[in-house]
């Protein structure tokens, strides 16, 4: 009972924690913000490209004119979900071989002819 309740938390808290955390960077690093960029990048005059963003691995970046950048996604936000969809992927093949092997040592019974 202990390894299928260590599945579930693997294959499905894991995977939600994932999502929360890349909702949570998307909402702190102001990437959905249809605000002018200079209102979120505030430490430095913008450069000409003020931001670059990628959503996975996701970031969020401010280009200042003196050459500068300023991530506005923390640092903590990527190794969580990397970390959470790892713990899921490896959740499922343990899971997988666990039911495997359960199906491949459960007794056959062959009836006899009569």
């Amino acid at each position: 009972m202990k390894t299928a309740a260590g599945f579930v938390v693997g294959i499905v808290v894991a995977p939600a924690a994932a999502i929360v955390t890349y909702v949570h960077g998307l909402w702190v690093s102001h990437l959905l913000d249809i605000r002018a960029t200079s209102e979120y990048c505030t430490a430095k005059p913008l450069a000409s490209t003020a931001t670059s963003a990628d959503w996975l691995p996701l970031r969020h970046v401010c280009r200042y004119a003196d050459g500068t950048s300023t991530d506005l996604v923390p640092g903590y936000v990527n190794p969580i979900i990397f970390l959470c969809l790892s713990i899921a992927v490896v959740s499922t093949a343990l899971a997988l071989r666990s039911a495997r092997r359960s199906r491949a040592a459960e007794p056959t019974t062959l009836e006899s002819p009569q």
